[in-house]
């Protein structure tokens, strides 16, 4: 919430940038996934979104699959993606364009390394060691936010679409080192 935030003003660029920090964390997605997304991919429905994957890591038939995107009361991803719609305009084409030093759009799609890149910026924004977080930390952050807030495991691979539970898992016990530690009434 503090990165989006940081990503402040109504300029191309902090609209894009909200929306992509957002919709990055609330849809637990990899950094090529970001910036493969395209204008088709994105469903608005009364609930949220849906988003269609059409390629991932754990899907290199690309048969596809579907994101559901809750709206939101806190980070509000739809909100903000519908923002960044308004900007972006309809049309074929990435989801996510490249901005230029002036603030203008440009028909290029962004790429993953500029995901990692804006991720580390805000991250620095905010205090954080910009060195420990990157691409995947929209994705870490989903599935450990999840955990903490109680999710079940099948709820968290709905979304993160893990075909491996024990990778899942290596997340959620990061995430619940110290709950109900053994030596917690002890020590």
């Amino acid at each position: 919430a503090a990165m989006i935030a940081a990503a402040e003003g109504q300029g191309t660029r902090g609209i894009r940038d909200r929306a992509i920090l957002a919709l990055g964390l609330a849809a637990a997605l990899r950094r090529s996934e970001l910036v493969a997304l395209e204008w088709r991919d994105v469903e608005l429905v009364d609930q949220g979104l849906k988003l269609t994957l059409r390629h991932s890591k754990t899907d290199q038939e690309g048969e596809g699959q579907v994101i559901a995107v809750p709206s939101g009361k806190v980070l509000r991803p739809v909100e903000r993606l519908k923002a960044w719609l308004a900007v972006r305009g309809g049309g074929p084409g990435p989801l996510f364009y490249q901005i230029d030093p002036q603030g203008r759009l440009t028909a290029k799609p962004m790429s993953d390394r500029s995901i990692a890149r804006l991720i580390q910026k805000y991250a620095g924004l905010v205090g954080l060691d910009p060195e420990t977080v990157g691409g995947h930390s929209l994705r870490a952050g989903f599935l450990t936010e999840a955990s903490r807030a109680g999710a079940t495991i099948a709820k968290m691979q709905e979304v993160s679409r893990h075909r491996k539970v024990e990778v899942l898992l290596g997340y959620v016990r990061s995430a619940e080192l110290f709950d109900d530690h053994a030596g917690g009434a002890f020590l």
